[in-house]
């Protein structure tokens, strides 16, 4: 699961910074060089130490003698002939495509963890989760009386994971093979998705910064049916799981992994699509049609790989991953829907209704390569109307949009 929730640092595996690095999304200066150091932008003396990042009395002290000496004989003069050159933000333009202009200007001002905390809470508003312990709903409530079900999903009865503990120990002969995947996919996987994309922190700083907010809005989302499904992990029906790695500190069902890997694989096939291709995104990550050279159908390939890894290191049943899957595609269509347009031409701007009742024999209940929502009822298109074009969502996407365009 990606340390850009508190998910996987629970578990002793990744600091809850980790994400800082690869997304834009921490601290004022923290992300400021993404491989090589800049010089002036790291260590105490430079932004860090500025900042207050890391704490530097002999830095402020000097900075406040060398203005002193800077300012001397001139500070009262220099005083009278400042224009602060500020016009421009004082009177907000009233047209529709003046204001886009006037709010990304201000957008692009802001430190990217200002606009993270924006872009969640933006997220995040008027979804709501109901349910008990056997079926937990996600809804969108944006008026009082007035609610439309997103994501459904059934959990089987305890007996179901008794029976798939034995799905999961016969998972364990491949540890020794899959050991380094499973160790540097506890971490989010941006070097994975780079593999796929060519995506770098230089040109796809935006796109980054997005997939990072998304990324936490699904671990908050994906935290909220654990805790109300309340599945244990199969450490607690066997002695003999023995994971390789620790039991992270929170329920198993849905898989935290195959939701968020399953998140930015359709979010950034979105993006992608969006960016450079015609026609209508379909609603099926299955379908057909994609081929297994699209960038959708990597990613989505690569979700089923993490994911089956997690069952591989003992800490999830096969049917987690199934669950995580069709959440994850939910919530980036939900997501995206809030980037752009509901009438987009390409159909990304429309949310998608989902269902998960798992059957009643678990060894079925296994995902299938090249299948993420297998077992889920067929999407249902929802127009939700959840775009605002001047939120810090749909900036943060019109700026990643520009990183994927092709060279004219």
């Amino acid at each position: 699961m990606s340390s850009w929730g508190p998910m996987a640092a629970a578990a002793g595996s990744a600091g809850s910074a980790g994400s800082a690095g690869s997304a834009g999304s921490a601290g004022s200066a923290g992300s400021a060089g993404s491989s090589a150091p800049i010089v002036g932008l790291d260590g105490g003396v430079g932004f860090p130490g500025y900042s207050g990042l890391f704490p530097n009395p002999m830095l402020a002290h000097s900075i406040v003698l060398i203005r002193d000496l800077l300012l001397s004989g001139s500070a009262s003069t220099g005083l009278t002939t400042i224009t602060p050159g500020l016009k421009r933000y004082e009177d907000p333009p009233q047209q529709p495509g003046e204001a886009i202009v006037h709010h990304d200007a201000i957008a692009r001002r802001l430190q990217a963890n200002v606009r993270a905390v924006l872009a969640e809470a933006e997220a995040m508003r008027d979804l709501a989760l109901a349910g008990t312990h056997s079926q937990a709903q996600l809804v969108h409530r944006p008026f009082k009386g007035t609610e439309t079900m997103l994501l459904s999903v059934d959990r089987p009865a305890f007996p179901f994971f008794a029976d798939q503990t034995k799905n999961v120990l016969s998972f364990a002969d491949l540890r020794g093979e899959r050991v380094n995947e499973i160790l540097s996919q506890v971490v989010p996987q941006s070097a994975y998705w780079t593999a796929i994309t060519g995506m770098t922190p230089e040109r796809h700083k935006y796109s980054l910064e997005l997939l990072g907010v998304g990324l936490r809005f699904a671990m908050q989302m994906v935290m909220l049916f654990k805790h109300c499904l309340g599945v244990p992990r199969p450490t607690e029906y066997s002695v003999l799981m023995q994971p390789m790695i620790l039991t992270p500190g929170y329920t198993a069902y849905p898989s935290g992994h195959a939701t968020e890997a399953a998140f930015a694989a359709e979010m950034l096939a979105m993006l992608y699509h969006d960016a450079r291709c015609s026609g209508t995104f379909s609603d099926d990550p299955a379908e057909p049609g994609l081929g297994l050279t699209t960038p959708r159908t990597q990613l989505h390939r690569l979700a089923y790989r993490v994911a089956e890894n997690r069952v591989v290191a003992g800490l999830h049943f096969p049917v987690d991953s199934m669950a995580g899957f069709g959440l994850g595609i939910a919530l980036a269509r939900c997501f995206v829907a809030r980037c752009v347009k509901a009438d987009h031409p390409a159909g990304i701007g429309k949310a998608i209704s989902l269902s998960f009742a798992p059957k009643s024999r678990a060894e079925v209940c296994e995902p299938t390569l090249g299948h993420p929502l297998e077992g889920w009822e067929p999407p249902k298109p929802l127009n939700l109307s959840l775009h605002s074009p001047t939120s810090m969502l749909a900036f943060l996407w019109r700026a990643a949009l520009m990183e994927w365009k092709p060279a004219s």
